[in-house]
């Protein structure tokens, strides 16, 4: 036994130290010793863990209040908070971090009043704080940089094959994740068995900062008012439709909400008119309703589809992209054209599916490929396509190429993007050139994906002909708030994206000039569009997948085909109108466009619309007095939130919404239009 202290018993180090952690059931006093080889050590008391594991708790959420703080920086990019506002974020602050470490705190109090391993309930105590806390500080630079927190798309990120040639983080982010982890955990653990040694002394002989941790009066004064507080001011601001405090909630990650709006209901007898809702549920694909019926007689031109990553709707320019530029000359150009998503996903989807990006998920889920590659196929046509990205992520080959085996190509023995597009390019055009050289008469469908000016950016060495530029993306600096604060890097960052485009821009021609010369393109539909587009902080955030601006979805559209006169269309015009445009050229009837695609013939004469974008589980609703953003949950379904065209949230939205009622009616139905229910009638 270890000799009492004058601050009274205390837990022998040996129980913190000793590798051998095998104890016997845990003694009702700390006094009560247990023989271990040739030393008597006692364990501490099941009280003493508790309170341990509850201090540890405490100091967590105080760690996470602290680097949570982050959050409350982006106040001052919110030009509508004021003091009500400011009341709720801090409470919302405290409320969440309470509630987010409840995961693991109140599990942890459980076990500290059962357990016989003291150092093994202490290690495990350690590496779960450790991982939350880092992983909440990544969150916090997630968030600074793209304006979302962890979702399903960012562990889809993660966790998915081929994401490596999407995200490169650098050797600086996992230098920090890995020292992170290790730094925090040691100190989580030195400070539980600092917190343990003092458990079972009394509060009067205790040193002064151990008497500062006052479980009871910490969440009686403090943690559980301000919880309340919150919840009270959030359930009143969504009821009224208060978007000054609602839009706040967005600041914190998986902010707990309260059903207010059935509570209200049901209790208060307010009734608020429910938004149309557009979660497919419980459903299975119904797509298509009917395959579309092609002119025999028809024609049968070759069609060549090429995109560029990132390619925002102001890079096609003589500066930026001088060969595209020069090819845009000879085409129909559409200066109004959205993508139909935020991120290649979605992007690609509705380009070669014609349909909302709500479906993607059935879609993938069943590993449906496209009605137009179907239809083509069935036409005789050789389908290829050339990705200089993985096409597991995004899941390409489970959706737009499931139908394509041997013919999909996406494994290039290089490393850089820029690499990889060259080699994709190249191999379209050597594909195209055996098949003259073969003599092949049947028409052909080649799709060219070039990856290069995706994040981070990637050109080769020296083809900088924008300047200044940065070397390399550093995500540790650039998302701990840089770009807003150094305009230089800024700059420095947009130029390093304008020279990959430059140089993906310059190997999309080139392939093009070398099909040309082959005369391939005499009897070709060609199409070069982005995926989607790229925010350089102009609404705030940085890259995409975060907003649905026009600096996200906006993208160039260029449309050749043999005896379509070259010019400018400014109609609104989106992705999903790429699938009937080709087939109804073949000879598809726009009658029965609807069993199968949900866009329009870009040939068809102009007229007014609504355009309808996607990112992961939520819609955007393009009308001409700005963007309406939908969720894709019955949870947030009362969350339909209204944005102006420069992507500034509308506060008093109540009236714009009443006049897109009917529009939003007819988005939930075209939601559920290739849907069939699973449960029954």
């Amino acid at each position: 036994m270890e000799p009492e202290s004058a601050g009274g018993p205390r837990v022998p180090h040996e129980w913190l130290s000793s590798g051998n952690d095998e104890g016997s059931p845990l003694p009702l006093s700390p006094a009560a010793p247990i023989a271990r080889g040739k030393r008597a050590a006692s364990l501490p008391s099941a009280r003493a863990l508790r309170r341990s594991a509850l201090d540890l708790w405490l100091l967590n959420i105080a760690f996470a209040v602290v680097i949570g703080s982050s959050f409350l920086g982006h106040l001052k990019h919110l030009e509508t908070t004021g003091p009500r506002g400011y009341l709720f974020a801090i409470a919302a602050l405290l409320s969440t971090m309470a509630l987010l470490t409840a995961l693991l705190g109140l599990p942890f109090l459980a076990w500290a009043g059962v357990t016989r391993r003291v150092r093994r309930f202490g290690l495990a105590q350690a590496v779960a704080w450790a991982f939350f806390q880092v992983l909440l500080f990544a969150d916090t630079r997630i968030y600074n940089l793209f304006g979302y927190h962890f979702n399903g798309q960012v562990w889809d990120l993660v966790f998915t094959r081929g994401s490596e040639d999407a995200v490169h983080f650098g050797w600086q982010v996992w230098l920090a994740i890995i020292g992170g982890l290790c730094g925090v955990g040691v100190l989580q653990y030195l400070v539980w068995a600092r917190c343990l040694l003092h458990a079972d002394v009394p509060r009067s002989e205790q040193p002064a900062w151990r008497r500062l941790l006052r479980p009871g009066l910490a969440w009686g004064v403090v943690l559980l008012p301000a919880i309340c507080l919150e919840k009270a001011i959030y359930a009143q601001a969504r009821l009224t439709r208060d978007r000054e405090v609602t839009a706040l909630a967005r600041l914190f990650p998986f902010y707990p909400r309260l059903p207010s709006r059935d509570f209200a209901t049901l209790v208060l007898g307010h009734d608020e008119p429910p938004m149309p809702q557009v979660e497919s549920g419980d459903a299975a694909l119904d797509y298509p309703r009917a395959l579309p019926r092609v002119d025999a007689d028809g024609a049968r031109p070759n069609v060549l589809i090429v995109v560029l990553d990132c390619w925002r709707h102001d890079m096609l320019s003589p500066e930026v992209t001088p060969g595209l530029a020069r090819f845009a000359e000879g085409c129909r150009r559409y200066d109004d054209h959205l993508s139909g998503g935020n991120s290649t996903r979605f992007g690609i989807f509705s380009l070669l599916y014609g349909l909302h990006g709500s479906y993607w998920f059935p879609v993938h889920a069943e590993r449906r490929s496209p009605v137009l590659l179907d239809v083509l196929q069935q036409e005789g046509y050789e389908c290829q396509a050339f990705t200089s990205a993985s096409a597991n992520y995004p899941e390409l080959r489970a959706t737009a190429f499931a139908g394509l085996g041997d013919g999909l190509h996406d494994e290039w023995d290089v490393e850089e993007p820029w690499q990889r597009d060259e080699l994709a390019a190249a191999a379209l055009v050597d594909w195209v050139r055996e098949r003259s050289a073969s003599g092949a008469l049947d028409p052909w469908f080649g799709f060219l994906f070039l990856d290069s000016p995706h994040q981070t950016y990637s050109h080769p060495p020296g083809a900088t002909p924008f300047q200044p530029s940065a070397e390399s993306l550093n995500y540790m600096r650039i998302s701990s708030g840089a770009l807003r604060e150094e305009p230089g890097l800024l700059l420095e960052v947009f130029n390093r994206y304008r020279n990959s485009v430059h140089h993906a821009g310059e190997v999309a021609a080139q392939a093009l000039d070398e099909l040309a010369q082959l005369g391939a393109l005499d009897d070709t539909l060609v199409i070069v569009t982005g995926d989607h587009g790229e925010e350089f902080l102009e609404h705030g955030t940085f890259g995409h997948t975060s907003n649905f601006s026009a600096a996200q979805v906006g993208v160039p559209f260029l449309l050749r085909m043999p005896g379509l006169a070259p010019g400018v269309e400014t109609r609104p015009t989106t992705h999903a109108d790429v699938p009937a445009t080709i087939l109804e050229v073949l000879g598809a009837d726009p009658a029965e466009r609807a069993n199968w695609c949900q866009g329009r013939n870009l040939l068809d004469p102009p007229g007014e619309r609504r355009r309808v974008v996607a990112g992961w589980r939520e819609l955007g609703l393009w009308t001409g007095e700005g963007v309406l953003r939908i969720p894709l949950s019955d949870r947030d379904a009362f969350e339909v939130e209204a944005y102006t065209p420069e992507w500034k949230l509308v506060l008093d939205d109540r009236a714009l919404l009443d006049r897109h009622i009917e529009a939003l009616a007819q988005l939930a139905h075209e939601c559920r239009w290739f849907l069939r229910s699973t449960t029954g009638p």
